[in-house]
């Protein structure tokens, strides 16, 4: 039974992956409290304790604001901790999986064209900044895969459609930004996508994973009240109007869709977003 390194494994990802991954894989998997990946020893130490076959890293600091005001913090663990761990994989001739964002994008690709894996990578925010600097020190590993998501959502963690759900019984109408394009993708997918990277080991290199189709933030709530009965009313804004709302924000990709066509080519089909959506609620609203 191969051995998996799994960072992060408490995670809104990482805790559906382990669970997952458990029935096929020895998993050992770490936390915040049982490692700390900016500390490069002690993850070279756990590397060479474990030997592990793939090692996945799951960790990152996502809240993508709080970057704004922290990017010392955000960049030693989405950039220089990454580092640390593909050194590890290196040393231990591990595969490493690292999951990436469509924030390493300017995301103002024209609305009619969509981002390829060999576009090359403009981040805007601090965020896609030190995600970037994540990318470049995972390739150092020399065997990997770098899995660039967006929109992520799913059962164990706060995301985007628990947080309109709560705002549909506080509220009679939420208005929501409808000028921001991209894959609402569910952690479900993205386990089911590394669970056949890790089964069928294509090219190394980087692959857009997300849910199949593409929305946009406005569209994708209707569609979350459409599936769970909300009546909540809905009211499209634009990002200029959002961010005079709430000028702290950072700002957001217009364009963060992605092309799976090099997961299409090694035969991995995500899911649609609608129906991965419909799953997941279905299983959210028990």
């Amino acid at each position: 039974m191969k051995k998996v390194l799994l960072i992060g494994a408490d995670g809104m990802l990482g805790g559906e992956l382990r669970e997952r991954l458990e029935k096929k894989y020895e998993v050992v998997g770490t936390t915040l409290e049982t490692l700390d990946i900016c500390d490069k020893d002690a993850v070279l130490k756990k590397a060479r304790e474990v030997k592990p076959y793939f090692i996945i890293n799951c960790a990152a600091y996502t809240n993508v604001d709080a970057c704004e005001t922290h990017e010392d913090l955000a960049l030693a663990v989405n950039g220089t901790a990454v580092g640390n761990i593909a050194e590890a994989a290196k040393e231990n001739d591990s595969t490493f999986i690292h999951i990436s964002t469509d924030y390493v994008f300017a995301g103002d690709l024209s609305i009619d064209k969509i981002y390829t894996e060999d576009m090359e990578p403009n981040p805007v925010s601090s965020y896609g900044r030190t995600k970037l600097v994540g990318e470049n020190n995972a390739a150092k590993a020399e065997k990997y895969y770098i899995l660039r998501t967006a929109w992520l959502y799913g059962l164990g963690g706060k995301n985007f459609v628990k947080t309109m759900l709560k705002l549909s019984k506080e509220k009679e109408e939420i208005s929501v930004v409808d000028d921001q394009n991209g894959s609402p993708t569910s952690t479900t997918t993205l386990c089911s996508i590394i669970e056949q990277i890790m089964e069928k080991e294509p090219e190394y290199g980087v692959y857009h994973s997300t849910n199949e189709g593409f929305t946009t933030w406005c569209k994708f709530t209707k569609k979350i009240f459409e599936l769970a009965n909300v009546n909540t009313k809905v009211i499209p804004i634009t990002s200029k109007q959002y961010k005079e709302m709430y000028p702290q924000s950072s700002d957001r990709p217009t364009n963060s869709m992605l092309s799976k066509a090099k997961l299409n080519k090694n035969g991995i089909n995500p899911e649609k977003w609608e129906d991965a959506l419909e799953k997941y609620l279905k299983e959210e609203l028990k």
